[in-house]
């Protein structure tokens, strides 16, 4: 599977996110984690939006605001960011059976479904805190986008 750009973007801002907040700093601006990220602040501005509408981060206002995460690292599992932020649709017939024109008698739907539930499957026994057990470069990111 490949995820989405905007679900790459989730797992890495939330990833920013968790090294900051060992480093002290639990609030980054979107700026700021666009810069460290290489990423349009605008489309970092509706990543965190949805990560925030989902309940992995928090947004706070005014001068010292910014998005933090809502969650300790080590109970955000990646497998329910990425069903959060990624379209379920691995394939047209999984949305709209009429979109295909031999999906009643179709082995493959249910091997594609299978194949996505084991993929998220393995994806929910990862924690953020898995994702930045070893921080060395991450802090290195963190320092040089602070």
């Amino acid at each position: 599977m490949r995820l989405t750009a905007f679900t790459d973007y989730g797992l890495r801002a939330l990833m920013y996110l968790a090294v900051s907040s060992q480093r002290g700093a639990p609030c980054a601006s979107v700026q700021t984690l666009a810069d460290a990220l290489d990423v349009s602040p605008h489309h970092l501005a509706k990543v965190a939006q949805a990560l925030s509408r989902h309940g992995f981060a928090e947004t706070r206002r005014g001068r010292d605001g910014g998005l933090t995460l809502a969650r300790d690292p080590r109970e955000l599992r990646v497998g329910a960011v990425v069903r959060a932020l990624e379209p379920s649709d691995l394939a047209p017939c999984f949305e709209d059976a009429g979109a295909c024109t031999i999906t009643r008698g179709c082995g493959l739907r249910g091997a594609l479904a299978r194949a996505q539930e084991s993929f998220l499957a393995e994806l929910d026994r990862v924690t953020l805190a898995d994702c930045v057990a070893q921080p060395r470069a991450l802090l290195q990111l963190v320092a040089h986008g602070s």
